[in-house]
């Protein structure tokens, strides 16, 4: 383990007393001398030019001159003040270059922060520490010259400040000025209340007794820069050390889940649901893509703070574990006659729900073939409660054993009873969701000018919330409907011509369709489209908003190229052509935007760039 000296700002290494081999010992000499020190340790959130170990480690002049210089000098002064000569900051104290190294140092990083003095929560974006308990740690967000909204610190949304938050015994905030607000201890109801963590977990309980689920909902309003990281940030909370593979993407929580069942047969961790997937309809199967049974994402734990664990394991109970036929679990299951195909099942989670005592979770299954073992989850935005009653339909707080046949259970919300429940053992393909269609992404250049300069400006995109200006991708939110949408607009400035390019998917396919309007702010003839540019002009709006709500997508010529999934607009009286594709960028899906002026000669060079 690598760690700043607070005095002099040198890296030095120490060893675990109980990890240094014998031919190091006698290399090093005294080996008391290598053993870890007590320390501080800092948690933050990454801004611009962070000071790293090559910056640490070389040119001492130049790495005082980067952004990220400060936050470590102070985080130094800090800890001397309070009398350590060592402090930990993730940034410096871990060479990225060296895949092997990162990988040991993610795994380790719970225990790091575990084993801390003292950690340090450098709240950047926090300023004015207000009087108000319940907004201590809001930060103020301009977002406009006119006003302003507050909401919590970034800090409180990171996925890797999770870890942060609950492995040290002792942890002080701090605000962008180094002025202290306090010690966790000090604001354990606030804390609480935004992060919806158990006050038992944040006051250092063992978090092997709370269950699987309710610790992924922890998780399920976090962010992480790279997709596999909101896995490896978890990987502490659960006790669990895996390989990092950079590249894998929502697999790697996947992956995570898969170590879970591993090591715990905690069955709450299939109790997650997505309210935003439409319902399953028995007479339309084929519209329905089989769903795996373990999550996409922590976020779709949301709902899932009240599921509790079962604390003692079932004796002869089949232990879930991955198989080449699927996920193979065990689970007490009965038809839901309900569905006339015959083939949709319930099946009922080993953990309690809610407040009530005696309930517990079920989920939807789809066998997908008559009399196999194979089954897919359904009704992904459902988790039902059942619970066992008296003769009367009265729930009784006993509960029942799921891991033995049962007569008849209730449904809570419907009140419906379902009967003739058995244990059973099936596989369970796991095919993850894909939560978001690809995104939009509008060429900067026209491509087929062979390098001439001709830029394209967006100036302005809608739906805003939906817009990334930094990487440039609309990122469509998910609508499960069928038929055709319009998802985005841009406005944009290419060379004299302001237009707007409205775009969306046809839903059966995913085939993108493009179409350009001229600026109503700028032109004012709308040759293909009368009727749509006779309405705003009418409505005296011309705000992009406004020309997206009152298009018309049944105007749209439809793609017909569904192989390609490719649409062309074609506009001479505007003389520019768009055209919409699905392609495949550094191994992403993503839907191209492309705009060209027809002056030159585009036949030959559609040709050239596999356009037709």
């Amino acid at each position: 383990m690598r760690l700043l000296h607070t005095t002099t700002l040198k890296m030095e290494e120490f060893f675990a007393s109980d990890a240094i081999p014998n031919f190091v010992t006698k290399q090093l000499g005294d080996s008391d001398d290598r053993k870890i020190p007590e320390y501080a340790i800092l948690s933050h959130v990454w801004g611009p030019e962070e000071i790293s170990f090559q910056d640490i480690t070389g040119d001492r002049t130049l790495a005082k001159k980067r952004e990220g210089f400060p936050k470590l000098r102070d985080s130094c002064k800090q800890a001397r003040r309070d009398g350590y000569e060592y402090i930990w900051i993730d940034t410096c104290c871990i060479d990225k270059t060296s895949s092997t190294e990162l990988s040991e140092a993610i795994n380790s990083m719970f225990q790091w922060y575990k084993d801390s003095a003292i950690c340090y929560v450098y709240l950047s974006d926090v300023e004015k520490i207000d009087d108000d308990e319940d907004r201590i740690f809001y930060a103020e967000d301009f977002t406009s010259h006119k006003d302003y909204r507050r909401q919590p610190s970034r800090w409180f949304s990171r996925g890797w400040t999770l870890q942060e938050l609950l492995a040290p015994s002792r942890l002080r905030f701090f605000n962008t000025n180094w002025i202290s607000m306090g010690m966790k201890e000090d604001h354990l109801e606030v804390i609480s209340k935004m992060t919806h963590i158990d006050l038992f977990a944040l006051k250092g309980g063992d978090l092997r007794r709370l269950s699987v689920a309710r610790r992924m909902s922890w998780a399920a309003n976090r962010q992480t820069t790279r997709a596999e990281d909101i896995a490896y940030c978890l990987l502490g909370i659960f006790n669990i050390n895996m390989p990092l593979l950079y590249g894998e993407g929502a697999n790697a929580y996947i992956r995570l889940q898969e170590e879970i069942l591993k090591v715990s047969d905690d069955q709450s961790l299939f109790g997650w649901k997505d309210p935003l997937i439409p319902p399953y309809r028995d007479d339309y199967p084929e519209a329905f893509k089989p769903q795996g049974i373990l999550a996409a994402s922590p976020e779709v734990f949301n709902y899932s703070q009240d599921i509790a664990m079962f604390y003692a394991e079932s004796p002869g109970r089949t232990v879930s574990m991955s198989t080449n036929k699927g996920l193979r679990v065990e689970f007490l299951m009965c038809q839901d006659k309900s569905y006339p195909s015959g083939s949709i099942f319930l099946a009922i989670l080993t953990c309690h729900i809610g407040s009530f005592p005696g309930m517990l979770p079920a989920i939807r299954l789809r066998r997908l073939s008559p009399g196999g073992e194979q089954y897919a989850r359904i009704d992904v935005s459902q988790l039902l409660t059942f619970g066992s009653v008296d003769s009367l339909g009265a729930f009784l707080y006993h509960g029942f054993d799921p891991t033995e046949s049962q007569p008849e259970l209730k449904e809570t919300q419907s009140g419906a009873i379902f009967t003739d429940w058995t244990v059973r053992t099936v596989f369970i393909r796991q095919e993850p969701q894909v939560p978001l269609l690809p995104g939009f992404w509008l060429m900067p250049f026209d491509p087929f000018t062979d390098g001439k300069n001709r830029k394209i400006k967006i100036v302005e995109a809608y739906p805003p919330h939906l817009w990334d200006p930094g990487t440039g991708v609309m990122q469509p939110a998910l609508d499960n409907r069928q038929g055709t949408r319009k998802l985005g607009a841009f406005a944009v400035e290419f060379r004299s011509l302001a237009c707007v390019l409205m775009f969306g998917v046809t839903y059966w396919e995913l085939t993108p369709w493009c179409e350009i309007m001229p600026n109503s702010r700028i032109r004012d003839h709308c040759e293909d489209h009368p009727g749509y540019c006779k309405k705003i002009r009418q409505k005296g709006d011309t705000s992009l908003k406004s020309l997206f709500d009152e298009f018309q997508v049944k105007d749209v010529k439809l793609p017909t190229d569904m192989e390609t999934r490719r649409h062309e607009c074609i506009r001479p009286d505007l003389g520019v052509m768009a055209v919409a594709q699905l392609r495949n960028v550094s191994g992403k899906d993503i839907y191209l935007l492309y705009l060209h002026y027809m002056s030159d000669d585009l036949s030959e060079k559609l040709k050239a760039f596999n356009c037709r």
